[in-house]
């Protein structure tokens, strides 16, 4: 009898414990057409491809009373055209975030891997189709957050923090510590010069030992229809990049404008520190080259856009673009997006949008039929959300 009543009572303590916390399973699928009217030498120009990423989220969120949480989020992205992680698999399987951590009156702090503090809201609040589709715009979220496989705006080995929101006024701030360099690495960037002798800019591998630590900061403002923003960036290798954005819902449309700057880190040695690889992408314009910013390079970005609802119906336009001023190894770029989405119900919609993009200054680096001329792309697709 003792050891039965023994047993119920572990397991009513158990059953409440479990009540208190939850479990949540939710994702995206998005597929669509696309057609680009250039592509390289030997590719199609029609695909079935991605319009957002597709992704599995998984969330915990355990009370611990006193109103304290504890959190744990795990989000799976992969490639719904052949059910691979996403580039064919050079980006993690848990690409888009794997982090555990803690809210309470001071906040939120989370460890792990995720979008940086200047990434996580940039894209709903500056960009009108959220870097999604064809038409979505050529904006700051393709910064190299992390020179590493699948680092375009997310960093690892990180501490997150989150504010409570002061009267719509919240701060967020993500770090991660300096790198080691790898013996890879090292090898990689005391290749000798072209002649066959190691020349005076070659790395050392003393100088190439540690990367910078990465560290971003992000302060909004949102109260009724107005969301401003403003952020700072540096990734491990010095290059920096400050955003400010905003957007406003007249109740007809929502206008978004936003405006950044992008700088190169000053040390070509700092390019290899770490365990990134050399140069991934810092711009999203959907070439395979060139994309990153030079050491002591600059890129000035701007984008305007408006989403204008009509029922079910939502028209979203918008207008960006990059100035590279020129410099060898930068880009310049405009694009205009014009698309409409329809709302079959609150999960599901189906899309259409085209885009035109302008690329300039490549001179040759970019794939073959690409450089400096325009490009057209066309897309129409369906998405869910569950």
């Amino acid at each position: 009898m003792k050891k039965t009543l023994i047993a119920l009572a572990v397991l009513t303590v158990s059953s409440a414990s479990f009540a208190q916390s939850t479990v949540t399973l939710s994702g995206v699928l998005d597929v669509g057409v696309r057609n680009t009217s250039k592509v390289a030498a030997g590719a199609a120009k029609l695909g079935v491809t991605a319009g957002n990423n597709a992704r599995l989220v998984f969330g915990v969120a355990e009370d611990l009373g006193g109103g304290m949480k504890a959190l744990a989020n795990a989000q799976m992205r992969f490639d719904p055209t052949t059910g691979t992680a996403e580039a064919g698999n050079a980006r993690p399987l848990f690409q888009g975030e794997t982090r555990v951590g803690l809210s309470a009156g001071f906040g939120t702090v989370m460890l792990g891997r995720g979008l940086t503090a200047l990434q996580l809201p940039n894209g709903g609040n500056s960009d009108p189709w959220g870097v999604t589709t064809a038409a979505g715009s050529v904006y700051a979220a393709g910064f190299a957050s992390d020179y590493a496989a699948g680092g375009e705006g997310r960093i690892d080995q990180a501490v997150f923090y989150t504010s409570p929101s002061f009267g719509g006024l919240t701060l967020s701030a993500s770090m991660s510590p300096r790198k080691i360099v790898t013996a890879a690495v090292v090898a990689k960037a005391a290749v000798p010069d072209a002649d066959g002798v190691q020349g005076t800019n070659a790395v050392a591998a003393t100088a190439a030992g540690v990367s910078k630590t990465s560290q971003s900061i992000n302060l909004v403002y949102a109260n009724g229809p107005l969301v401003i923003g403003v952020g700072n960036e540096r990734n491990r290798a010095n290059d920096t990049i400050t955003q400010v954005y905003a957007n406003y819902n007249l109740g007809v449309a929502k206008v978004f404008a936003s405006s950044a700057t992008i700088k190169g880190g000053s040390a070509e040695e700092q390019r290899f520190g770490g365990t990134f690889a050399a140069a991934a992408s810092a711009v999203n314009t959907g070439t395979t080259a060139n994309r990153q910013v030079a050491a002591g390079g600059k890129i000035e970005n701007w984008t305007v856009g408006a989403t204008i609802p009509m029922g079910a119906t939502t028209i979203r336009v918008g207008y960006s673009g990059w100035n590279g001023s020129g410099a060898a190894g930068q880009l310049d770029d405009t694009k205009f997006g014009l698309g409409v989405k329809y709302d079959l119900s609150k999960r599901t919609f189906i899309y259409t949008d085209v885009a035109t993009q302008t690329r300039k200054n490549l001179t040759g680096t970019a794939a073959a039929g690409r450089d400096n001329t325009n490009v057209q792309m066309f897309d129409l697709g369906v998405a869910h959300s569950f």
